[in-house]
């Protein structure tokens, strides 16, 4: 760029951190309009790209060009834009240089000089060259200037002349470019892929796209519309194929999305929700509706002349995608979508229905290719076509069932033969495979053979429903009662607070959830939440609709909208104890006419909902309050809280209403004085709510949620009289600027969230904040910490990301249970204290996007450190002092820019995760010898020596590098790439076969 220019909206004026920039632009700013380059600069921002402009943050009186040359080193994307005066700056010329040198991705913009007078140096670009060399650039500078111009002309890039609609429609397709190359679209896929590469290749040609060599062709169009359906066994692999698909072809259309679990999200009647993220995805901008039926209206007509990509995972019938793409003329030419279904007659009532494209809809006409094809074609242009998932091959399922089977033990002689049997025996599904596997963990042979069997003699469904339905059964009765809450409401949440209702419900939750985790019928993840696979989830379902498949009315629990429907209009109903009423439109209901009808309710979710009662609701007698045996009530966007006055609430254990929008909060001390035995009270985003409610709330209360409370303007002074309190979640009360006095005597509290508060200092005195174990205070910009924080004995959680601190107290080292340190995004923290290495019980370090150069020599004393974090940082070198820290798993060093030198993991015995994408690491030493844990080894954009010691496995030769190979009791193979130093003869110096690597994967 030509250093010259000072535009008015560059947007620093501090030096920016070069490793952080990932686009780099070039141009001469008096010869290429203003808007343009502004234009580009802020949607390239505005798309979440760190882009570098003019003199971005270069300070009056540096030294300029060498500060733009790491710039352009450090960039992943080159963008010169080249003008007709472009070459008349040798600013300019220098950094095209550099980036030919620098071997960058270079895409250049041809603004008004096309790529023969760049690369010719014709017309102005000679008269340029002229005036360089009269004023006594050197031969030499000049032919390097040509050479560098030559190359980058040759290079794909955009010429502005060829697009019709000017610079609005160049700068949409040089964005879109560039988020592609940086992935900045793509989702998250599971690094251990097998055997995929088939499938994706049917999946492009059933959708149009040429594919070769893994690679999407591109600079092709795209011609009519097409429809693919996904199907298969559950659990056989249907969304991360489409996954995949999605990550490789999405930047070929104007607009994409991907919308999971349309099943749940429909049957939930969050149709209009569904609408409003489709809308929003396709236009990039966020969209409201009023109604399903505005949904459907808005997409049938605005996206007619749009190019789009939509994926719809998990349809189970042909009407949940009628408001979403039922048509595919109301798309652009090109545009495809893929269904993801979980039956398969699903495609058949897609391909009748009729075309309502007017413009062709007189010749539309549908013809079958074939008995039995899987093809629809209407002549207008739209194709629907069909692909089943098969199962998994012999060797991937003997795999996959000797993981559960065995738990990673070798595979026990007597066991090898019944064990590749029964694994063919389960269809190869891995689903199926996991629950045979699992339940025969640790069983004698006898219970093997008598599996094989059995899965011999039924059928293949009934087989996998029967080991499911014997292994509910023989689940206690308290188990099996959260098993089927789980199912129905609770996957995906928290556990900790179903856990309370189970408790008041006397249903032995640690009992009884250890029982399910043990049966392999539900998981926790690491984020606490309930988990089972979606097949289990229809399963526990299906045994609830069982309980009476004519009469929803007389089953336990009731979640289907349209079930509700027909139950509210029954006078009595007894049976139902759970029930989630969720409406994308108000409802209104009469008091006498929604609560007596649920007289045994202890689970009761509603949203959107007003309850119209009389005034003599809080003066009722216990006797005349309804739902009487209510444990949790969550009763989300409340209208008026009065309404709670009509329930008996002295059993609730549970009250969540988040997102109020009652406006007069007088009756709360009411409400708190008869839920005299609440544990949880969430309060969530109830925007009228200016005081805090800790004056009311009841003594046995052990959690309290009041993030986003966003006029609330202090926790309230009587917060130390909640004995029992373990959590207090205050975050993003932006108005609450400090914690109350006595908070710190709260004998019970564990958890403290203050993350986005306005509070600048915490005192931790000895002997407060005794049992603290969780403390986030993230977003905190004007936090400080004093040396009183060591005080907090007890703390094992540690998180600080984003805040201004600019060092941590050294009395930090005093936290002796601490396993979790978090400071990402700490932009002022350059040194880390040398008392960290006190830290004895650490486990996860995580300094991402921090600006440390270098850990202190202590970190060799963290014996327990599992995880390092520091991606994006300004380390220098490998640590030396965690070379031989035998508990570490997994180092991230992506993206450390200015990470050299040797990276020696040898000492690393317990290694599985070694990223070094995007460094100046030169040398990689790594032992294979008792290394076999490391799975996960990523280097490439890095020139790189692995030098690899083994006496396992055989060794091969292969263009003078040496590989060795190695398997694995368990099956699982391994691969590794070795290059050996060749020493010179008489020199001290190595010279090393440079290897550019994308990935490695031990």
């Amino acid at each position: 760029m030509d250093v010259c220019t000072n535009l008015s909206w560059s947007p620093s004026t501090k030096w920016p951190n070069v490793n952080r920039y990932e686009v780099f632009l070039s141009f001469r700013g008096e010869d290429v309009r203003r808007n343009f380059i502004q234009c580009l600069y802020e949607t390239l921002t505005a798309s979440g790209i760190y882009a570098f402009i003019d003199h971005d943050g270069i300070e009056i009186g540096e030294e300029i060009m060498p500060k733009i040359f790491e710039v352009i080193k450090h960039s992943e994307i080159c963008i010169p834009i080249f003008s007709k005066d472009f070459a008349s700056s040798k600013s300019c010329l220098n950094e095209v240089e550099k980036m030919v040198e620098c071997e960058r991705t270079i895409m250049p913009i041809f603004y008004d000089a096309s790529p023969t007078v760049v690369g010719d140096q014709q017309e102005s670009y000679q008269q340029s060259f002229c005036n360089h060399a009269a004023k006594g650039v050197s031969p030499a500078t000049l032919n390097n200037w040509k050479e560098a111009l030559r190359s980058v002309s040759r290079k794909r890039g955009w010429e502005l002349e060829k697009f019709q609609h000017g610079d609005h429609q160049l700068v949409k397709e040089v964005v879109s470019t560039v988020r592609r190359l940086l992935r900045k679209d793509e989702l998250d896929v599971t690094d251990h892929l097998v055997g995929m590469d088939h499938h994706v290749q049917e999946m492009m040609t059933k959708l149009g796209v040429h594919y070769e060599n893994g690679q999407v062709v591109e600079g092709q169009t795209l011609m009519g519309r097409r429809v693919v359906e996904i199907s298969g066994l559950p659990g056989i692999g249907k969304s991360t194929l489409v996954k995949i698909v999605y990550n490789k072809i999405h930047h070929l259309f104007e607009g994409w999305s991907f919308l999971n679990d349309i099943h749940g999200k429909v049957e939930e009647k969050r149709l209009a929700s569904v609408q409003e993220d489709l809308i929003s995805d396709l236009q990039k901008k966020r969209c409201t509706l009023r109604s399903s039926a505005d949904g459907t209206a808005f997409i049938k007509y605005k996206f007619r002349n749009l190019r789009v990509l939509i994926v719809l995972d998990d349809v189970s019938d042909f009407e949940q995608i009628d408001s979403l793409a039922r048509d595919p003329s109301w798309f652009g030419p090109g545009s495809r979508i893929i269904i993801v279904s979980l039956r398969s007659n699903l495609f058949n009532e897609y391909s009748q229905v009729p075309v309502e494209n007017y413009e062709f809809q007189e010749s539309a006409r549908l013809s079958v290719l074939g008995p039995g094809s899987s093809v629809v074609n209407i002549c207008d242009g739209i194709l629907v076509e069909k692909y089943e998932l098969k199962q998994m091959n012999d060797g991937l399922a003997f795999q996959l069932f000797c993981k559960y089977a065995f738990r990673g033990k070798p595979v026990p002689q007597e066991f090898s033969s019944l064990a590749r049997d029964i694994s063919l025996a389960t269809g190869g599904l891995p689903s199926v495979i996991q629950v045979v596997g699992s339940s025969l963990y640790g069983k004698p042979i006898k219970f093997w053979e008598e599996a094989l069997d059995r899965l011999k003699r039924e059928p293949f469904n009934k087989e996998v429903k029967r080991i499911l339905k014997r292994r509910y059964e023989a689940l206690e009765d308290n188990a099996q009662q959260i098993f089927l809450d789980t199912a129905c409401f609770f996957m995906g949440k928290d556990k900790t607070i179903p856990y309370y209702m189970w408790e008041a419900c006397k249903y032995d939750p640690c009992r009884g959830v250890d029982e399910l985790h043990n049966m392999s019928l539900v998981k926790t993840r690491e984020n606490n939440e309930l988990w089972m696979n979606n097949q289990l989830k229809v399963f526990g379902r299906e045994i609830v609709k069982e309980e009476n498949p004519r009469k929803p009315f007389k089953r336990s629990r009731l979640w289907n909208q349209e079930d509700i429907e027909r139950v509210l209009n029954k006078r009595k109903v007894d049976a139902v104890e759970a029930l989630s009423a969720t409406f994308d439109n108000c409802r209104s209901f009469p008091e006498h006419g929604f609560f007596p009808n649920f007289s045994n309710l202890r689970y009761l979710r509603m949203n959107h909902v007003i309850i119209k009662g009389n005034k003599q609701s809080a003066k009722k007698s216990k006797e005349d309050l309804f739902l009487p045996r209510l444990k949790w009530l969550e009763w989300q966007w409340c209208h008026n809280i009065s309404s709670l006055l009509a329930l008996d609430l002295s059993g609730l254990v549970v009250l969540d209403l988040s997102w109020s929008t009652s406006r007069t909060w007088r009756c709360w001390r009411q409400i708190m004085k008869k839920a005299k035995n609440l544990k949880v009270l969430i309060l969530k985003d109830c925007c009228w709510l200016a005081e805090s409610p800790i004056s009311h709330a009841p003594l046995k209360l052990e959690r309290l949620n009041l993030e986003r409370c966003s006029t609330l303007a202090g926790v309230g002074r009587s917060i130390g009289k909640l004995r029992n309190l373990v959590s207090l979640n205050i975050k993003f009360c932006s108005f609450v600027q400090e914690l109350p006095e006595d908070i710190g005597s709260l004998e019970a509290l564990k958890e403290l969230y203050i993350d986005g508060t306005s509070i600048k200092a915490i005192d931790f005195p000895v002997g407060s904040y005794g049992k603290l174990e969780i403390m986030s205070a993230c977003n905190c910009k004007s936090l400080s910490l004093s040396n009183s924080i060591g005080n907090m004995k007890s703390l094992s959680y540690l998180a600080l990301d984003d805040t201004e601190l600019s060092e941590l107290p050294c009395s930090i080292g005093l936290l002796k249970n601490l396993q979790t340190l978090s400071l990402r995004n700490c932009r002022g923290l350059w040194k880390l204290p040398d008392s960290i290495g006190s830290l004895e019980e650490l486990q996860v370090m995580d300094l991402s996007d921090a600006v440390i150069d270098e850990l202190p020599s202590s970190v060799k004393y963290l014996r327990n450190l599992k995880v390092l974090k520091m991606p994006r940082t300004f380390i220098r070198e490998f640590p030396r002092g965690i070379k031989n820290l035998e508990s570490l798993e997994e180092i991230d060093f992506s993206g450390c820019k200015s990470l050299t030198g040797e990276c020696n993991v040898t000492g690393l015995a317990s290694l599985n995760v070694l990223l070094l994408v995007h460094t100046d690491i030169s040398q990689l030493i790594v032992t294979i010898c008792g290394y076999s844990n490391l799975q996960k080894l990523r280097l490439d954009d890095g020139v790189l020596i692995l030098k690899i010691e083994t006496t396992k496995g055989a060794r091969h030769q292969f263009n003078g590098c040496e590989t060795a190979t190695q398997f694995q009791a368990d099956g699982h193979h391994i691969s590794m790439l070795t290059v050996s130093q060749t020493l010179k003869q008489g020199g001290s110096q190595t010279e090393a076969r440079k290897l550019l690597v994308d990935e490695v994967w031990l």
